[in-house]
């Protein structure tokens, strides 16, 4: 009787330590525990040039949906020159020049 006791306790000690280990991540590193701080928000996302349309002197673009003109703002960031196919935007002090067709085309 005592062994059928001692196995029962076992078995039941062994289920609360799964159900204990299933509540982390088993992909994670070991020793390595979850954060309970939410992601702290970074600057915001450059966007995507999508395409440039020049009407003789003024020239709009298409940045992530959104048609813009010079000097107006996406995301944060200011429409400061536009090209035929590249464009600049400003945002603290930074430049970024997106161009709109990569400049290492392959050909086969």
């Amino acid at each position: 009787m005592d062994r059928k006791i001692a196995w029962t306790a076992a078995l039941l000690l062994s289920f609360g330590s799964v159900s204990v280990s299933a509540a982390q991540d088993p992909t994670a590193p070991l020793g390595w525990v979850a954060s309970g701080k939410s992601k702290a928000k970074g600057q915001p996302r450059l966007p995507q040039l999508q395409s440039i349309i020049c009407d003789g002197a003024q020239c709009s673009v298409i940045l992530s949906g959104e048609v813009v003109s010079l000097g107006s703002r996406v995301n944060g960031y200011t429409l400061t020159h536009v090209s035929d196919s590249s464009v600049t935007l400003s945002r603290g002090g930074k430049k970024w020049h997106l161009a709109l067709f990569a400049e290492n085309i392959r050909t086969n």
